[in-house]
């Protein structure tokens, strides 16, 4: 393996964990989310106003994105590397597409909670798992 495969393979794998611990905080924020909102039903507390969850909520969906645009960055450096019409390069183009889609399904879910935060209004899609 030459010196530069091996730096673009390091890359990607720096990134691949670098997205992954991305998502793992964005989970733990839509948890803390999620336990606040069972915490208003179960007790009638809440650690956040509605104003704060939305806010949180709306800037988590954007940490989620640039999560999936450095998986798809990964995603489409690997479809790259592989050689034309080979099987290894139709799996990683599967992938990307996959990809594709996640970021798409992102900037949906990015779009209804900025009308939520714009409308200051709390919907279910404010306090569910941000992941797709």
């Amino acid at each position: 393996m030459n010196s530069k495969k091996k730096k673009e393979d390091t890359l990607s794998i720096n990134l691949n964990i670098i997205s992954s611990i991305v998502f793992i905080l964005s989970s733990l924020v839509s948890l803390g989310i999620t336990f606040d909102e069972r915490g208003n039903l179960v007790k009638g507390k809440r650690y956040f106003n509605n104003r704060q969850i939305l806010n949180i909520s709306f800037y988590n969906r954007i940490v989620i994105i640039i999560a999936v645009l450095i998986s798809l960055y990964v995603g489409y450096k690997n479809y790259k590397q592989e050689e034309d019409n080979s099987v290894a390069q139709y799996k990683n183009g599967l992938l990307l597409f996959t990809n594709i889609l996640t970021l798409v399904g992102a900037i949906i879910i990015l779009y209804v909670s900025y009308l939520n935060r714009k409308e200051q209004s709390l919907t279910p899609s404010d306090v569910e798992n941000p992941l797709i």
